[in-house]
């Protein structure tokens, strides 16, 4: 698997081997250039990621904290979707961790594609923000409001402080 470019996963896990599966997985798909992972799993991995030095495409599907873990093992990303399953409660210890490399030295667009208007998401965004230095776009999926209501949200997320001075906001 060493040549992959692309890989688009899926991962449940409903074995009591899931630990070793996932590391092998992980260990093989490690060079792709771009990644779509799906995890439906409340249990947080405990596995070890490898480094994913040539992913620069990153489609992640899950738990917040779970993006954060494997940020840090993707130094080189450059574009990243996310549909949160749950912005966890638990998410401040996430948001207090360190920074990973990719946020603040290569990542140029994050596209959200689930948000919620709460407290959380907001958070969430501001993590981002404040965090992405080099970031020029971030787009922002939000459905089932009122176009005055995206007018309001969009707003608010102009309040809040960002690193990147040219990061332009997309709602969509």
């Amino acid at each position: 698997m060493k040549s992959l470019e692309k890989a688009e996963i899926c991962i449940w896990f409903d074995s009591s081997n899931y630990e070793t599966s996932a590391t092998h997985l992980f260990q093989g798909i490690c060079n792709v250039r771009s990644l779509w992972l799906n995890i439906h799993e409340v249990i947080p991995l405990t596995i070890r990621i490898p480094i994913f030095h040539n992913l620069i495409e990153f489609e992640f599907y899950g738990r917040e904290s779970l993006l954060v873990e494997f940020l840090h093992c993707t130094p080189n990303l450059k574009t990243l979707t996310v549909k949160f399953q749950v912005v966890a409660e638990t998410q401040r210890k996430v948001l207090h961790m360190e920074v990973p490399s990719c946020l603040s030295l290569h990542l140029k667009e994050i596209k959200i594609l689930n948000f919620k208007r709460d407290r959380r998401m907001f958070e969430m965004i501001s993590y981002f923000w404040d965090n992405a230095m080099v970031l020029e776009k971030l787009m922002i999926r939000i459905k089932s409001l009122s176009e005055t209501q995206q007018s309001i949200v969009f707003n608010q997320l102009l309040q809040l402080p960002k690193s990147s001075k040219k990061c332009q906001v997309v709602i969509f």
